[in-house]
């Protein structure tokens, strides 16, 4: 992390900025960093002999270390090592704030039970990427890309959303493209198609780069209550789909009825957008998913 001021100097002095160590806020680089870095590569460094001396370890710390052998190695490395290289530059770089939401989401399991009747079948990440398509029409700052270089945000028309998908070499994220001009029935076979590709390793760099949002929806995982997912940088946001469960719910007319509510975690780029926007789209959200009508109106 460093201003564009400061990128410019290290790059005028011929320094890789990604040796310099920040000692600016949350590691940030700073202008009197570089001019340490370039001051400090001018000085030789001195040859310093080092002499080892035996350590002598105590009884207990012998048994300690003992008790700490691994009972299995497990390389860091390949996809592993890029989705670790990449949360912690996500983490590092963007001031991450999370925002959560309940969804009654009754309605439309119904609807979709009436669709299995007629043989049409329709998954629920179907009818949540496209819910949240429309919604980002409504607010688009969530479908962007911060550029700090050019200290611009850019608003990206295509709605190309990302689907984190587990496999056994770790977490991926396929894209499905245009989501915003595909019926339902076109996400659904997109859908299956990039969910078996993952599963065989087989998905081309294109179908895994470009996404402007992404969602997780672990609840077939059985995460039911939150949490807080890592955005995958550069987009702007990210939602997790969490467990749907039976609960009493008080209704309008003070009536307690059992619904099926399903919990949303939405983090967000606090740089790029407020809390207030947040939880607007999410309300957008959850009037699409709870009156399913209104979602099917959004269609025509």
């Amino acid at each position: 992390m460093a201003a564009p001021y400061t990128r410019k100097i290290a790059r005028d002095a011929g320094v890789d900025i990604e040796q310099i160590e920040g000692t600016g806020p949350a590691g940030r680089i700073t202008d009197e960093d570089v001019y340490r870095f370039i001051e400090n590569k001018k000085q030789p460094t001195p040859k310093v002999e080092i002499k080892e001396q035996p350590v002598q370890q105590s009884r207990t710390q012998t048994e300690s270390n003992n008790h700490q052998e691994a009972t299995a190695i497990i390389p860091f490395r390949g996809r592993r090592k890029q989705i670790g290289k990449k949360m912690s530059q996500s983490l590092l770089t963007i001031p991450h704030c999370t925002h959560f939401e309940e969804i009654d989401v009754t309605n439309i399991l119904e609807l979709r039970e009436v669709w299995k009747k007629s043989n049409q079948s329709i998954s629920a990440t179907a009818l949540f990427l496209k819910a949240i398509s429309i919604a980002l029409k409504d607010y688009p700052i969530f479908n962007a890309r911060l550029n700090e270089e050019e200290e611009t945000i850019e608003l990206i028309k295509e709605h190309h959303i990302g689907i984190a998908t587990d496999t056994e070499d770790g977490l991926i994220v396929p894209v499905i493209r245009n989501v915003e001009r595909k019926s339902l029935k076109e996400i659904h076979a997109n859908l299956k198609e990039l969910t078996k590709k993952a599963q065989d390793n087989k998905l081309s760099m294109k179908e895994l780069t470009g996404g402007s949002f992404t969602i997780s929806n672990v609840g077939p995982l059985g995460g039911s209550i939150g949490a807080t997912p890592i955005i995958n940088q550069p987009e702007v946001g990210l939602i997790s789909f969490h467990k749907t469960k039976k609960r009493p719910v008080v209704n309008e007319q003070d009536e307690i009825v059992i619904r099926s509510i399903m919990n949303i975690s939405m983090s967000f780029d606090h740089r790029v957008a407020d809390g207030a926007t947040a939880v607007a789209f999410t309300n957008r959200l959850t009037q699409l998913l709870e009156e399913p009508k209104l979602l099917m109106l959004e269609l025509v």
